[in-house]
């Protein structure tokens, strides 16, 4: 089986150790079912504009570069949410399969409509969080205003 890999990390902080890590492990379920590495797609920093790599292994998902995707968890691979949509269908189609060492999703056992709910739940999670860490910073400012 042909793969390709998807690693991504939000944090500049100790990069080379999570993307490392990542990496290591996905080749190492490779290597231990004998399939072929296509290719790592690797993005780097947050935000909604930094899922350049994923965008381009779906372009090649949908290419038939590839038979399966890998990643080591949901929150890595289904963090935008139109992306996911975009994976899914992939899925449906059975172009290809999608598969994470969490446990969470592996779509040759047939749990294809996961892809939806884990993606709400990702971004619903992305969303608190992101309110609360701007409450944090305006909650220091006051704070700081106030000395």
């Amino acid at each position: 089986m042909k793969c390709a890999i998807y690693i991504r990390t939000a944090s500049k902080n100790n990069q080379d150790y999570h993307l490392k890590t990542q990496t290591e492990r996905l080749e190492q379920f490779i290597t231990e079912r004998n399939w072929q590495l296509y290719n790592s797609y690797i993005d780097i920093g947050s935000g909604p504009n930094n899922h350049k790599n994923l965008r381009t292994m779906i372009e090649d998902a949908q290419n038939s570069k590839f038979d399966v995707i890998l990643s080591t968890d949901t929150s890595r691979l289904l963090r935008n949410p139109k992306l996911s949509t975009s994976m899914k269908k992939l899925c449906e189609m059975e172009e290809i399969q999608i598969i994470t060492l969490d446990g969470s999703i592996n779509t040759q056992q047939g749990n294809v409509d996961l892809i939806s709910l884990y993606a709400w739940i990702i971004e619903h999670d992305t969303q608190t969080l992101s309110q609360r860490i701007k409450y944090g910073k305006k909650k220091r400012l006051l704070e700081e205003q106030i000395k």
